[in-house]
């Protein structure tokens, strides 16, 4: 963060947070890692559209482990000047590859 950014505070959702345990293998620590990722680059990802005016939709990845499969996170970043921005991690689920055997 530059001396010139608002402070960011990143959050998981209970239902982000919810669903982590059944991803399983470590789900729930890899997303709480990418909070404090996110508190430093907060536009970490891909930024998608939004069905919701001006709201600020990323996804984002992390890599599969030997025991958890490679995650898609959807988060949204809200920034209203002058306060710290805040994040929501709001959807977790298992990457899906063409004729991949997720379960969830």
């Amino acid at each position: 963060m530059t001396g010139d950014q608002q402070p960011v505070v990143a959050e998981i959702t209970s239902e982000a947070r919810n669903r982590c345990p059944a991803i399983g293998g470590g789900a729930l620590e890899a997303v709480e890692s990418l909070c404090a990722e996110l508190e430093k680059t907060p536009t970490l990802g891909r930024r998608a559209l939004s069905a919701v005016g001006d709201m600020k939709l990323y996804t984002t990845r992390r890599e599969a482990t030997d025991t958890r499969p490679a995650l898609t996170v959807t988060y949204v970043y809200d920034a209203p000047p002058p306060e710290p921005g805040l994040i929501r991690i709001a959807l977790v689920s298992p990457v899906r590859f063409a004729g991949g055997g997720a379960e969830i």
